[in-house]
């Protein structure tokens, strides 16, 4: 992810021991990454203890990229950005709730995608008893809320650990998991949550101007009734957001380079489809 929001990809990891590091891209070819000092909070080192596992999202939706850390006593802290996505300052952290109690999954390893493409960021978490649990967004995109969770994968093993990627290109988010055992699997999503019992007409279309595209590209959506096209990151972030009118233009100049995901929807289901930026 860009954490510097300079355009060029770094690499945000937690380690065994709490702490969070940050790999700043100097180059893109050669490819450099520097090593820059541990995350901080209020001026103090981030330490969770044992297990530290970042995810970089926005999470109120104020246009600035936060934080959030599963931590090897199961919770997941949120730090929000009080400033701004080329220089990222956190200040304090809460404990992300579901029904006014902690989350709490031991050796917790957290992901934030909107799985049932309703327009508002899910989160799901790993954990150490084999499971991947889903807590669907109760609240809104800007405000999230939770009031319970199911679990949705078993792994088999110890340490479930995970990303969220469309494995076959079908539109629908998948998951690739691992283990202790290190093997890598594959889970296919064959459902869209947001898509009625009948399921989607096949007169419903959307179609770019062009793919991939590098500044402005124009989607067309035929076939909807009254709805939303929303254009997510790969993370899950809502980029842009209008109602349905036939068409959507999309400026490119502000977009990182990478994959993007268009999804359009109404009362009877939805269409995604899936935009290169180069």
């Amino acid at each position: 992810m860009d954490y510097n929001d300079d355009g060029m990809l770094d690499i945000v990891v937690g380690d065994r021991n709490g702490y969070t590091h940050y790999y700043r891209r100097t180059s893109e070819s050669p490819i450099t990454l520097t090593k820059e000092a541990d995350l901080v909070c209020g001026g103090v080192t981030i330490d969770v203890g044992y297990n530290s596992a970042p995810v970089c999202v926005d999470w109120d939706e104020d246009g600035n990229r936060d934080l959030l850390l599963g931590t090897q006593d199961g919770t997941v802290r949120l730090y929000i950005n009080d400033t701004i996505d080329t220089d990222p300052v956190y200040n304090s952290y809460s404990l992300l709730q579901s029904s006014g109690t902690n989350i709490s999954h031991y050796r917790n390893c957290p992901q934030v995608f909107d799985m049932n493409m309703d327009g508002r960021k899910d989160l799901l978490c790993g954990a150490n008893d084999y499971s991947i649990y889903y807590y669907e967004n109760t609240g809104t995109n800007a405000n999230p809320a939770f009031s319970g969770n199911e679990a949705i994968i078993n792994t088999g093993y110890y340490g479930a650990r995970f990303c969220i990627d469309d494995w076959n290109e079908d539109g629908l988010p998948d998951v690739l998991a691992s283990n202790y055992n290190g093997f890598v699997q594959v889970y296919i999503q064959t459902y869209n949550g947001v898509s009625g019992e009948g399921g989607t007409s096949t007169a419903r279309s959307l179609a770019a101007d062009r793919n991939p595209f590098n500044s402005t590209v124009v989607i067309s959506s035929s076939g909807f009734e009254s709805g939303t096209m929303i254009l997510y990151d790969m993370s899950g972030r809502v980029m842009m957001e209008q109602p349905l009118t036939g068409s959507m233009t999309i400026d490119g100049s502000g977009l990182a380079c990478g994959c993007y995901l268009v999804v359009a929807s109404d009362e009877n289901g939805s269409e995604t489809l899936k935009l290169l930026k180069i």
